[in-house]
């Protein structure tokens, strides 16, 4: 059914406490043994709010465990590595203290080769985290190694304010729904036949079954077989599944893969609408425009590296507008010596002459003012500056050099 429910060892290094600038800072000196490990807190109802938890409830960052973990190399006996990459997205280093979902250096490797590396996540309390990426770079990796699904080679994860450790791992996941890869559901069985088989795995009530198929809006399909529902029907088959423990964080890979535009915009208004319930979601696409619908914060992934994280307002601010010139002059205005020093001469970086003037790319506001000065020095007419900001996809191009499907 819902791979949420089988973990394989994940590493049990408590997570280091975030710096001001919101990244997690390595531990100092040397590294005393871990105390005995305290029993763990019994799970609360599920139907009850839980207490926020910060990360104060986590061990000292100076503590390590003292057992060996498969797969995993403890930061005590490993030769050393290279720094962990910087943090992006620093604008959300004050959601910190109220993220559902930390990690530090997160990072996974098969043998030789490197497919997520240095992943510094900050997902918010209560909102739709859009996690981007072109297909192959690394977020359904990401997304299982958040699930306990495979150990990162090395890096520290806490979910809703605890460290993700095997020993922590049954807790925090009994307040998390995940559906990776591919919807769930035997096809021979009818969508309230899979239903009862996860109310018995998970020992759910039946108001909660009935609850999350009410909220998929599934309930007039429930009776009829899994192998004859639409794309669309299977996706939200998944998530009711994925919603019916009524987990406080929901973590869904592609969930609009494949589906047609009312599926797509069904899926969207159901995660808004959950989001708007309190519970946070985290989702993955390598569509940009259903990203973009949904999600109030991005994290942008390239090649397995994280570019960018923060709201869209602050990824478009990172790209600067164009700057266009509008003349009668043609290329006289694309003289070397109104453009020296301001602009390459040629290649990357170059302004070019469009059937307006020119267009100058990269030009910040004190160096559009020069080239004012300038060019009403050189006895060009301008007509016209203005900027022309670039479409979020050309922002998302130039953050994932051309890769991936839009």
């Amino acid at each position: 059914m819902t791979t949420s429910h089988r973990f394989p060892p994940a590493p049990s290094t408590p997570l280091q406490a975030p710096s001001p600038t919101g990244i997690p800072a390595p531990p100092a000196g040397p590294q005393p043994q871990a105390a005995p490990a305290q029993p763990a807190h019994p799970p609360q109802a599920v139907q009850q709010p839980f207490p926020r938890l910060s990360l104060d409830d986590a061990p000292p960052p100076n503590r390590l465990p003292t057992g060996a973990v498969p797969g995993v190399v403890s930061p005590a006996s490993a030769p050393a590595l290279a720094a962990p990459l910087p943090q992006v997205g620093t604008a959300l280093a004050g959601a910190v203290d109220n993220a559902v979902v930390l990690t530090h250096d997160l990072t996974k490797s098969f043998g030789k080769r490197t497919v997520v590396e240095g992943l510094n996540l900050v997902v918010p309390r209560g909102a739709v985290y859009g996690f981007l990426g072109p297909n192959g770079s690394g977020k359904s990796t990401t997304m299982k190694m958040l699930l306990g699904l495979l150990a990162p080679t090395r890096g520290q994860i806490s979910k809703l304010g605890r460290p993700f450790t095997p020993g922590t791992r049954g807790q925090i996941m009994s307040r998390t729904g995940s559906m990776i890869e591919n919807p769930p559901g035997y096809g021979h069985l009818t969508g309230a036949e899979n239903m009862r088989i996860v109310q018995k795995l998970l020992g759910l009530s039946d108001g909660q079954v009935e609850r999350a198929l009410a909220l998929v809006r599934l309930n007039e399909h429930r009776d009829k077989l899994v192998r004859a529902y639409s794309l669309g029907m299977k996706q939200r088959l998944g998530i009711a599944m994925a919603l019916a423990r009524e987990p406080e964080l929901l973590i869904l890979d592609e969930p609009t893969n494949g589906l047609d535009p009312a599926g797509i915009e069904e899926i969207r208004r159901l995660l808004v609408e959950l989001a708007g319930r309190g519970v946070t979601v985290m989702v993955s696409s390598h569509l940009l425009d259903e990203i973009d619908r949904m999600a109030g914060v991005l994290g942008v992934l390239s090649a397995g590296r994280l570019v960018f994280q923060g709201t869209r307002a602050q990824l478009m601010e990172r790209s600067v507008p164009d700057l266009l010139v509008v003349t009668p002059a043609g290329r006289a205005a694309l003289s070397a010596e109104v453009l020296a020093g301001l602009v390459p001469a040629s290649g990357p970086g170059a302004a070019v002459p469009t059937a307006e003037g020119m267009r100058v790319p990269g030009l910040s506001p004190d160096g559009a003012a020069e080239l004012a000065r300038r060019l009403v020095g050189a006895g060009v007419p301008v007509h016209e500056l203005r900027r022309e900001p670039k479409s979020l996809e050309e922002v998302f191009m130039d953050l994932t050099g051309g890769a991936g499907a839009l």
